[in-house]
């Protein structure tokens, strides 16, 4: 695992993607402190998270397009699928890669709250955990790009795909829909669980504790979860196409 690590990280940055994503990444949340500390002067960062968690809707989908898909499209994959090496190693080798650069953006961005310190006493306790959301966020975004990615050879689709399911997640809590209130009758139980299907998918409903400071054992537990569920899905699509 830790050679397919050390090989994806790195192809990361003898391409454009890396750069690309820490570019957009960095130049975005420099600009939303700028607008939601430095010029309102305040060290509240709750709003700066909020903003900076969009950008992942964007920069993600770019970060694990070509996980799978060109390997699958240029047929290097085989050679990597008949290597004596466990598909758990290479689907973690790929997304610990992917997850290894997104740390390193999040981590640089704590630059900014040393220039909070500098003009008043940030509170580093919600901090650290509106940091701890957003990785855990991201980490969760990676997995579902890792594994929409290994369903094609085209690293438009799977980009497409992953974008549109991540702005899916996002504003599904902007829906002002009550099923419950359309469904009378026998199909009311229906409705009650479509409103709690929606408000438990809707991201803002669960990165909101974190951007708040506050650390709850829910959403935490629901980001490792989903990150892990397509992790293994990831394993068996994978797995399958081995023994083809």
């Amino acid at each position: 695992m830790k050679a397919i690590l050390k090989r994806e990280f790195k192809s990361y940055f003898r391409s454009p993607i890396g750069f690309v994503f820490l570019a957009v990444f960095f130049a975005y949340s420099s600009l939303m402190f700028v607008f939601n500390n430095l010029l309102t002067q305040q060290t509240l960062m709750k709003p700066f998270f909020a903003e900076i968690s969009m950008i992942f809707i964007f920069v993600i989908p770019i970060l694990t397009m070509r996980s799978f898909a060109e390997e699958r499209k240029s047929k290097t994959d085989q050679l990597l699928l008949t290597a004596p090496v466990k598909v758990t190693d290479i689907v973690l080798g790929k997304f610990l890669a992917a997850a290894g650069v997104l740390l390193l953006a999040v981590v640089a961005t704590m630059f900014y709250v040393l220039v909070l310190n500098s003009y008043g006493e940030p509170v580093f306790s919600e901090i650290f955990i509106g940091y701890l959301g957003l990785f855990l966020m991201g980490a969760f975004f990676i997995s579902l790009g890792i594994f929409l990615s290994s369903l094609t050879q085209s690293q438009v689709i799977s980009a497409v795909s992953t974008l549109a399911i991540i702005f899916f997640l996002w504003f599904t809590s902007s829906l002002s829909i009550k099923f419950a209130n359309m469904m009378d009758g026998a199909f009311n139980w229906l409705g009650i669980f479509l409103d709690w299907l929606i408000d438990f998918l809707a991201i803002n409903n669960r990165f909101a504790d974190f951007t708040l400071g506050v650390l709850n054992f829910v959403p935490v537990f629901y980001f490792v979860s989903l990150t892990a569920l397509f992790l293994l899905l990831t394993v068996r699509v994978i797995e399958k196409r081995r023994w083809k």
